[in-house]
């Protein structure tokens, strides 16, 4: 009889405290977790609301240790892929990847400077990201990589509600600052800075379009009419049909008439496989910084991970 009391009081400070751990993990790290579980084969059976409790009790279980998971502030960011193809430019002349087989793939990394830090959670919006195109010309003798982008950039996040620290603007999720540029030096050397504006809507539970749209800032003098083949903004549409396929299409138009450019991706997801099959295909300009003025079609497919190490 003596115990009763402290037991259920101690069971109700332990439900409060669990409710207050969940009540503090960040929605952005709930939506991460959720994106890689997705992915994940052995949730193909699971529904959202499974994976968000899970979620839920993964971070709150990590938060109740004490113990900070490893690499828990890195997240996977914008496209993780390696995909197999070729180039052909419209002109016929020879692509900067090679006339035959090459490889191209992407990384990229997004890193919170402020979450999880209880004196600085108003600016946990903010980010660091960074991004990496390469290709490959494995076809060649000595296998030589033709060209890299490399793409670092600052934002803020305002898809967070509870941190309002430079205000609601239901219009925007991101804005940012971005630098891009290929790394060469003289004649070969491609780069440009911009700031820019992101929203994506939700039209239907699969159907979401985004926009991106971007102030050029300083460009290189070697390609100081980028704005003429890449203009200020690009749109996307991605369809979700089921579970397993993801569908994705962009487009975006210089400022000359006829510099329109597309992209259409495909992800497939297979039960057994850890991450997804991909195919790229691009027409237009952009592609690479290098060929920025020249249009080039070109085909690829390959994986896309979900870097699952960065849970």
């Amino acid at each position: 009889m003596h115990l009763a009391f402290p037991v259920v009081l101690s069971s109700a400070c332990l439900t409060t405290a669990a409710h207050a751990q969940q009540d503090s993990i960040p929605e952005a790290a709930i939506n991460q977790c959720l994106q890689e579980h997705v992915l994940d084969p052995l949730n193909q059976h699971a529904t959202i609301a499974e994976l968000r409790e899970q979620c839920q009790s993964e971070l709150s279980a990590a938060n109740a240790t004490g113990r900070t998971p490893p690499l828990r502030f890195f997240r996977p960011y914008k496209d993780n892929y390696l995909v197999f193809g070729r180039m052909e430019m419209d002109d016929n002349s020879q692509p900067f990847s090679g006339e035959t087989l090459d490889t191209k793939f992407e990384l990229g990394l997004t890193f919170s400077l402020f979450e999880g830090r209880r004196d600085f959670q108003f600016l946990a919006p903010l980010h660091i990201g960074y991004s990496q195109k390469s290709w490959w010309n494995i076809a060649e003798e000595s296998a030589p990589f033709s060209e890299h982008n490399y793409n670092p950039e600052i934002y803020w996040l305002f898809d967070q509600p509870e941190r309002s620290l430079l205000g609601r603007f239901p219009f925007v999720d991101v804005i940012g600052f971005e630098h891009q540029s290929n790394g060469q030096a003289g004649l070969f050397s491609r780069s440009w800075d911009r700031s820019y504006i992101q929203k994506e809507i939700d039209l239907l539970p699969q159907l979401s379009v985004g926009v991106k749209v971007w102030n050029i800032l300083r460009v290189d003098l070697t390609n100081d009419d980028i704005r003429d083949y890449l203009g200020n903004g690009m749109v996307s549409v991605m369809f979700r049909p089921n579970d397993r396929t993801n569908l994705r299409w962009r487009v975006m138009r210089g400022s000359k008439v006829e510099t329109w450019s597309y992209a259409f991706d495909i992800y497939y997801r297979r039960p057994n496989v850890n991450g997804a099959f991909f195919i790229q295909y691009q027409d237009g300009y952009g592609e690479a910084m290098i060929s920025y003025n020249q249009k080039s079609k070109s085909l690829r497919a390959g994986f896309y991970f979900p870097l699952d190490i960065f849970e």
